[in-house]
């Protein structure tokens, strides 16, 4: 790896009442600074949408620098590469998608009904409805005590945003279609899905990006992406990024 390639700056954005920082393993060694944002209350208390956090985003980070989105961070991060292609060198996305809410056209998203119910319980009581969420996260795994135990220290800091801002967010969720910004997008891509995903279901077989992204569907692979299927993300990072089989350290 050259010195060039080693400098190149990484901006994670995390999804829905989540912290950034959860997703740190998977970037654990690499060759660059990182920049983790969570959609916190600082954040989206000065936003009115997904495109004005990317537009803020795009603001504090003008190098050009490797963009990830988990969840409803890849919606932001897809908005930011439209908007600055050359901000936004390559996009990942971490069990991501274009539209969260199923419809014409989309049956790969939450059904309707489904999204309406968790809607009213994050209005009655955001806290449970918040921990009953992190639960899905790691849904299927197949080390489900192991996985438990990684997730009980992020349910014991409760959400990173307050219960006003988790209902702005699933208005965001229910409102953002970015289909046609997904297939014409012409930064180079790699959306990486889960299999065992229960939050969103893969659209790898029902809806073609554009002709530059690539998409994986990584085995054994829930929403938040831990465990045995670290390794295969970071693989298939490296690959995209750096087009070469090389070492994470220096």
């Amino acid at each position: 790896m050259n010195a060039v390639e080693s400098r190149i700056p990484l901006v994670v954005v995390g999804g829905w009442g989540v912290d950034a920082a959860m997703l740190l393993p998977l970037f654990d060694r690499w060759p660059g600074e990182i920049h983790l944002i969570s959609l916190n209350d600082a954040l989206m208390s000065r936003c009115d949408s997904v495109t004005e956090v990317a537009d803020y985003l795009l603001e504090r980070y003008p190098c050009p620098s490797v963009w990830a989105g988990w969840s409803q961070g890849a919606q932001v991060v897809m908005a930011a590469a439209s908007r600055s292609f050359a901000q936004v060198s390559k996009a990942i996305t971490l069990a991501g998608f274009p539209r969260f809410v199923a419809g014409p056209q989309w049956p790969a998203g939450m059904a309707v009904d489904s999204f309406e119910a968790f809607r009213g319980q994050v209005s009655q009581n955001a806290g449970l409805a918040w921990r009953r969420f992190q639960q899905l996260l790691i849904h299927g795994c197949p080390d489900g005590s192991q996985a438990r135990q990684e997730l009980r220290p992020w349910l014991a800091r409760g959400p990173s945003v307050s219960d006003l801002n988790l209902a702005r967010g699933l208005e965001w969720l229910g409102s953002e279609d970015q289909r046609s910004l997904w297939s014409a997008l012409a930064v180079p891509t790699l959306h990486l899905q889960a299999s065992e995903d229960v939050v969103v279901q893969c659209w790898e077989h029902t809806f073609d990006p554009s002709q530059v992204a690539k998409v994986v569907t990584v085995p054994g692979m829930t929403h938040w992406p831990r465990g045995q299927s670290l390794s295969r993300c970071q693989d298939e990072i490296l690959r995209f990024v750096f087009g070469k089989e090389v070492q994470w350290t220096l």
